[in-house]
């Protein structure tokens, strides 16, 4: 629960090291530069050839090739080769890049002439295909197109004629020194053949177009059927030599581990370009600035020397009321939480992080809300599936987490709630005397509290309850804020007191449900008089009308804070649609009409159970990610929280596919 300190570095050094000593600052992951000057291509590269645009628009479409071809292969295939999964590398693998350059691009390449091949090929199928369209018509024809010639005298026309004119065409030619007839049905209209006297072309050719006569472009010496025979045989030679090209470029699937690491790696050369904006040099050296955690200073002090022969470096811690990337330290498990706090903003450096307090009520909320064992195996199994599948490090891979830490509190719950994919297990098998105490005191519609003679279900009261005392943590974590500023009378005044007022709300409220009489006294007063002690001393650190007017601000407040209690029956609501929809599904649908009535019943019952709880789980677990979320961005950090801070991002780290072990 702690931003790390941060220092600034001002380094310098000679220009033709720069690159060496960026490299260096990589392998350290404790650098983030904020000015440097432009920075020469690593060696393997050819300044005048090498067009980074170019070059990973190339890689890319490399890479999107393989996926695609490996995506849409047959399983047994895909089962004899490597996935091109997204994987870790050690810092000397990343920065060896340049020494495989040759190796790198031949891959590149390789997979270019496969693109072209199959490019190529395609067009071809297409120009096929698209011939083949012309011979169709005349696949009735028993002739070949060759019969169809002129003589000395005669000329002879083959060609197609709408269906529905072909009589009239017919009839046209009667009696004429002509002679039409219909050769074969065709599914774009009849084929027939027109033979007439050279010398009554320019009448015969103007009759047959008025009756829509479409004349065949086709002479060889051939039939239809022959010419679409041997063109569906090229069409099979060519999707043959697709299989081909797909097979080949699945058993070389592992290109695109390399290929995506020459991605990133040119990511981290231009990387390095655009940081030397603002560069400030002299003909043989240069002044770099950077942060760096202070835990980290003499690590990146030893590499400079390490690796420069000539280098100066200066270190200054910076002051928490200054600017700074923010590095917040957590655990293994907190550290996941940190990806919900900087989806609404990351703390500043000189705030406070939050993740160790939010991530508890973040998962036990979750927990609460989704409120099945069932569903909360589910969350843990899926939750730790999605975290293994993501890239390390990744958003993606912290939620998966964090869903499955929320299912731990789910299974918790779930077995207070007696709900198993809606299934009451403990209900069913330890009698009427739970039964009985289930219905008193933990059944969320049927047990009741009465508070000052108001009846209000008992779950919904522990939910506010949690709400308050969240609440009240809100407000110890801004005095704990303020101390830490020198603020002392702002920190006991507008946080510790108040948190203290809640507090003791909640405990009069206790006192009142379980009508004991000392707790309702002792802490009614005491809540009372904290509130107005909290109020009268609102002002106390502001000057002249400030004093009155925040006074009578904090009075109004007070409605805020109901309001905001208020807000915490969502957990109540979310927990109870969730516990209904799964109850309707399993006890009342399946349990209820379906099992009852035999084999088949029993079938459908069981396809309604998975399929029901399945939408029941995705809706609920959408619906606590959301509402659970609004509670911590609103309720619990509107009261401390500073965010609109920058993470920290060392140079190196900014990569899309690979990550460091």
């Amino acid at each position: 629960m702690a931003i790390a300190e941060m220092s600034s570095m001002t380094l310098v050094g000679l220009i033709s090291e720069k690159d060496k000593l960026l490299d260096g600052f990589t392998a350290t992951g404790a650098v983030q530069i904020t000015e440097v000057g432009d920075v020469a291509l690593t060696s393997g590269f050819d300044a005048e050839e090498f067009s980074f645009g170019e070059e990973e628009a190339r890689a890319r479409a490399c890479a999107d090739f393989i996926e695609r071809e490996y995506d849409a292969a047959d399983k047994k295939i895909k089962e004899k080769n490597a996935a091109p999964a997204l994987y870790g590398v050690t810092m000397e693998e990343f920065l060896s890049v340049p020494s495989r350059f040759g190796e790198i691009r031949e891959k590149i390449e390789r997979t270019e002439e496969r693109i072209r091949a199959k490019s190529g090929t395609l067009a071809e199928i297409n120009a096929l295909t698209e011939e083949k369209k012309g011979y169709l018509p005349y696949v009735g024809l028993e002739d070949k197109f060759s019969a169809f010639a002129d003589t000395d005298f005669t000329k002879v026309v083959l060609g197609l004629v709408p269906s529905d004119k072909t009589a009239a065409l017919s009839s046209e030619f009667e009696g004429k020194s002509a002679y039409f007839i219909k050769l074969a049905d065709g599914e774009s209209g009849d084929v027939v053949a027109a033979v007439f006297l050279k010398r009554d072309g320019e009448e015969a050719e103007k009759t047959l177009s008025l009756y829509g006569f479409n004349k065949c472009g086709f002479s060889g010496d051939f039939t239809a059927r022959e010419k679409i025979a041997d063109i569906d045989g090229e069409i099979a030679e060519n999707e043959k030599a697709l299989a081909e090209i797909s097979e080949a470029t699945v058993k070389d699937a592992e290109f695109i581990r390399d290929i995506r690491l020459y991605i990133d790696y040119i990511g981290f050369i231009k990387e390095k370009q655009k940081s030397g904006e603002g560069f400030r040099r002299t003909a043989e050296t240069f002044v770099m600035k950077a942060f760096v955690p202070t835990e980290d200073v003499e690590k990146v002090k030893t590499c400079a020397e390490n690796t420069a022969t000539a280098v100066f470096t200066e270190f200054k811690p910076v002051p928490r009321d200054e600017y700074a990337p923010t590095l917040m330290k957590n655990n293994k498990v907190v550290s996941n939480f940190e990806a919900v706090t900087n989806m609404y903003s990351a703390p500043a450096y000189g705030a406070l992080d939050p993740n160790a307090v939010m991530s508890f009520f973040f998962a036990m909320f979750m927990g609460l809300i989704m409120a099945d064992a069932g569903y909360g195996v589910l969350m843990i199994i899926g939750g730790l599936l999605l975290s293994e599948k993501a890239r390390r490090g990744t958003t993606m891979q912290r939620f998966g987490k964090v869903f499955a830490i929320g299912g731990i509190f789910a299974v918790v719950f779930g077995l207070l709630f007696d709900s198993v994919l809606g299934f009451q297990v403990l209900r069913t098998y330890l009698g009427s005397d739970y039964r009985a105490f289930y219905d008193a005191h933990i059944d969320p519609i049927n047990a009741i509290s009465s508070v000052a003679g108001i009846n209000v279900p008992t779950m919904l009261l522990w939910c506010l309850c949690l709400g308050t005392l969240q609440i009240a943590v809100s407000l110890v974590l801004k005095a704990v804020q303020c101390f830490g500023r020198k603020q002392i009378a702002e920190g006991i005044f507008s946080g510790l007191v108040w948190a203290l007022a809640l507090v003791a709300f909640v405990v009069f409220v206790f006192g009142m449900v379980k009508e004991n009489a000392t707790l309702t006294t002792y802490f009614g007063y005491g809540a009372v008089g904290l509130f107005a002690v909290g109020i009268l001393t609102s002002g106390i650190t502001a000057k002249g009308l400030g004093k009155v007017t925040k006074t009578f601000g904090s009075l109004y407040g007070l409605i805020n804070y109901m309001s905001d209690i208020l807000s915490y029956a969502r957990l109540y609501g979310l927990m109870l649609s969730g516990a209904q929809i799964a109850s309707i599904f399993t006890n009342t649908l399946a349990l209820g009409m379906l099992f009852p009535t035999g084999v088949v019943g029993i079938i459908f019952g069981v396809v309604i159970i998975i399929v029901g709880n399945v939408f029941n789980l995705a809706m609920s677990l959408l619906g606590a990610y959301i509402h659970d979320a609004r509670l911590q961005y609103v309720e619990f950090f509107g009261r401390f929280y500073e965010g609109e801070g920058e993470l920290f991002t060392p140079i190196g780290y900014s990569r899309e596919y690979v990550y460091f072990k």
